[in-house]
């Protein structure tokens, strides 16, 4: 699957770019059919400058969302590109179809094209979130021949072997992980440890060809109970046993938010001994964690723990605290912002966030069927 790196950078100055392409399948304001995807600039501030697109928009205002419509577009020329979409990491920037705000173009949100179809990309960028810097994101596409799961099929999980299965509530258990590779080749792979499906430790190694090796997690009980406990979906039983102190619930503050916005998960903790203990809850998103908190409980107490988290992504959340269920959260794009009185010109500069702060946004549009490029 080919991509195409773009460089966001503020310091016009010292902006570097170097690019090396044996052979292209992504080409810049060439309208030629030998060329699976083109891209062309289609806007008074949209140029191509030694191979590059770049996009000159004015500066523009603190704390507001600014809309261009028909930036450039994608035109598709080969039946056999499936998908494409911008992987974009910089907060407040999106990329859109054919002046649809809500049509965002992203890995959940992909274009699908047919040959000889054409796209008009628009360009949004709210000032709130965004901020000056270098950023670098992605434009993929992938051709209906490319292999949809990108781990490696001649790794395999031999074995997943526990050191103990019952245990005392803050002791720790040792989960070893034997992996052999009966490739030709040098592969990297990433070992997941789970916890009642909840994914709360991650290992990537590489193992070369014909050999075995082990990755060793440590996982500390800290709650009373059963725990179906493994890696990449090998689990065995363990037991935790120890004075009840316990997630007694757990809820979300708000069921429904907007892409930028942060809601509150509240947990409620019991400790009805006589001592007082330290315990770590785990916020969980979508069954992995994602944050944590450590607090101290009095004896015969019981205490209310808080975690904020902000959603950047629209979709719908499962969340859950140390295996409590809390509920879910539907996140969803803002409203479209409607400029009233307010056009984008051709300027030299580009701010992405407070007034004064210039930057560039260049596309580095070159790639093939079997490359992945980087632009520096």
């Amino acid at each position: 699957m080919p991509s195409t790196k773009i460089l966001l950078t503020a310091a016009a100055a010292c902006f570097l770019f170097a690019l090396a392409v044996p052979t292209v399948a992504i080409t810049v304001g060439e309208d030629t059919t030998a060329d699976d995807v083109v891209l062309e600039p289609t806007s008074s501030y949209s140029t191509i400058e030694d191979g590059d697109l770049r996009l000159d928009l004015e500066k523009l205002n603190d704390r507001a969302i600014t809309r261009a419509d028909g930036v450039f577009t994608i035109a598709v020329n080969d039946d056999a590109v499936e998908r494409i979409w911008i992987e974009n990491e910089v907060d407040g920037l999106e990329f859109y179809a054919d002046g649809d705000r809500s049509a965002t173009v992203s890995a959940s949100n992909p274009l699908e094209p047919t040959a000889g179809q054409t796209t008009s990309i628009g360009v949004a960028i709210d000032t709130h979130l965004a901020e000056s810097g270098t950023e670098t994101f992605t434009i993929h596409v992938r051709y209906e021949d490319d292999e949809e799961d990108d781990e490696p099929t001649d790794v395999e999980l031999e074995a997943v072997e526990l050191d103990r299965t019952t245990v005392g509530t803050g002791d720790t258990v040792t989960v070893n992980a034997t992996y052999r590779n009966d490739g030709a080749m040098t592969r990297q792979r990433t070992a997941t440890l789970t916890v009642d499906g909840i994914t709360v430790d991650t290992k990537t190694f590489e193992i070369g060809p014909g050999e075995t090796t082990s990755v060793v997690f440590e996982r500390e009980l800290q709650w009373p109970g059963t725990y179906e406990i493994g890696v990449d979906g090998r689990t065995e039983s363990v037991t935790a046993e120890g004075p009840p102190i316990d997630v007694l619930d757990a809820s979300v503050a708000d069921s429904e938010l907007t892409v930028g916005e942060t809601t509150t998960v509240e947990a409620t903790v019991r400790n009805p001994t006589e001592r007082r203990v330290d315990r770590t809850l785990e916020l969980a998103v979508d069954g992995i964690v994602v944050d944590t908190r450590t607090v101290t409980l009095e004896p015969n107490s019981e205490r209310m723990v808080t975690f904020d988290r902000q959603f950047t992504e629209p979709g719908t959340y499962a969340i859950a605290v140390s295996g409590v269920k809390a509920g879910s959260i539907t996140v969803e794009e803002p409203e479209p912002f409607t400029l009233q009185n307010r056009e984008l010109s051709a300027a030299t500069t580009a701010a992405l966030a407070p007034p004064m702060t210039a930057g560039f946004l260049f596309l580095a549009a070159a790639a093939n069927r079997r490359w992945a490029l980087v632009s520096r």
